[in-house]
């Protein structure tokens, strides 16, 4: 989930100086964030390989060893670093068998939800039933079936909003890698000395009343499943990874950068 050091060189430095990320704790009431874990879950930073791109990169771009450069472009990926600290909590990519999977099995759930309603639709009502009863009878069953078949979705969902999720993460390190660069041309023409004036914030919006309502029940609570599909988020707050009881996130629908 870290950025690759080879496409994203400039991000790849300043995440590398980011808090590490670690395991959660196991005390339900405990307070932590997933940016300030002590225990690193990736690449240490005395891992050869990192160690020497890094020399690389602050041989090739010394201005990023400058603290105010440095502080500047740290705050400019804010964005990134939420993200990412959500991926940790969600897991790894799934992988295109699974996706194709995923897909399969909602299509296949979708399809036999149309068959039962079919058969709800051409149902005889039996002569000595009410009309009504019969009707409020139908419905009762219809709502079974749908309710059957959304529980039945819910791990698929899952997985292909996860998949989702990722694949909005890489656009986000494309665009934090180039506002970066921007960052640092900045410091070039003023030989290091950088001002806040300077900095290229990431994308922004305003908080969705909605969602945080959402997050306010959901930590309260306990709620194992939340649907934030078709709200045009471009962000997920980052408190969703903080939810220690939500198994199924459904996100769909989103305008996720």
């Amino acid at each position: 989930m870290d950025p690759n050091p080879k496409s994203f060189p400039i991000l790849s430095y300043v995440m590398a100086r980011l808090p590490s990320l670690g395991p959660r704790p196991d005390a339900p009431n405990s307070e932590f964030d997933l940016e300030q874990q002590p225990t690193p879950h990736s690449k240490p930073p005395s891992d050869p390989s990192s160690s020497s791109c890094q020399v690389r990169i602050e041989d090739d771009m010394p201005h990023l060893t400058h603290p105010g450069v440095l502080a500047s472009m740290t705050r400019a990926i804010s964005d990134v670093a939420q993200t990412r600290s959500v991926l940790y909590t969600l897991g790894p990519r799934p992988d295109h068998e699974a996706v194709d999977n995923a897909r399969s099995k909602l299509a296949e759930i979708e399809a036999n939800l149309a068959k039962q309603l079919e058969e709800i639709v051409l149902s005889p009502r039996p002569a000595d039933v009410d009309r009504l009863q019969w009707r409020s009878h139908l419905a009762e069953r219809e709502d079974d079936y749908r309710r059957s078949a959304d529980k039945e979705k819910l791990a698929f969902k899952a997985v292909l909003a996860v998949d989702e999720m990722h694949d909005a993460y890489e656009k986000l390190l494309k665009e934090a890698e180039e506002r970066l660069e921007k960052i640092y041309e900045t410091a070039q023409t003023t030989a290091g000395e950088y001002s806040p004036e300077d900095e290229f914030p990431p994308k922004t919006e305003e908080p969705n009343e909605e969602v945080i309502g959402i997050l306010q029940a959901a930590s309260g609570e306990g709620l194992k499943q939340v649907d934030l599909s078709g709200r045009r988020l471009r962000f997920l707050p980052e408190a969703f990874g903080r939810i220690r009881s939500l198994v199924a996130l459904d996100i769909s629908s989103n305008q996720l950068e």
